[in-house]
């Protein structure tokens, strides 16, 4: 085999192999374009799901009337925080794979992104949880309590004899 027949060997295998790494490397790209387009529109939507939580929590503490009298709120609002929790656990997953994917760098931003996805995840499962607290707080305050007759007492002695009895 002549000279150039070798140098012309060599040339087509670079070629080749320039071309295998180019391509892999636009499909690695285009794999963490896209994760970060999704990260980015659940954060965003994460966020706004808290800022409408924040708002309802601003509304519930100006309301005079039970909210939720036959609990279906706080059940569904249990199932959403499930949801959530869900959510943050796969997050969480992801984003340590992508910390063990050695093609994967600190530059291309994946795991930043999904800590940020993560971070909102948490505020919202923490926001669901106060909200239902909240709910069934005021709906206590709300409920009108009837107070007997039976059940004052106008002696502390009387009322705390009471209260003993109920010890035994």
């Amino acid at each position: 085999m002549s000279r150039i027949e070798i140098e012309r060997r060599e040339i087509r295998g670079f070629s080749g192999s320039v071309a295998a790494e180019a391509a892999r490397n636009l499909e690695l790209l285009g794999a963490i374009e896209s994760t970060l387009a999704w990260l980015t529109r659940l954060t965003s939507t994460l966020k706004v799901d808290i800022a409408f939580g924040t708002q309802l929590a601003e509304d519930i503490g100006n309301l005079t009337e039970v909210v939720d009298p036959d609990n279906s709120l706080e059940a569904a609002m249990l199932e959403a925080q499930q949801s959530v929790e869900s959510l943050y656990d796969l997050l969480i997953a992801k984003r340590e794979a992508g910390r063990r994917d050695r093609q994967l760098t600190e530059d291309d931003g994946i795991e930043a992104a999904y800590t940020e996805a993560i971070a909102a995840a948490a505020d919202l499962h923490n926001l669901l949880n106060s909200l239902r607290w909240q709910i069934g707080e005021h709906d206590i305050d709300a409920t009108p309590h009837e107070v007997r007759e039976e059940n004052l007492y106008s002696d502390p002695d009387a009322l705390l004899d009471s209260l003993l009895s109920l010890r035994k």
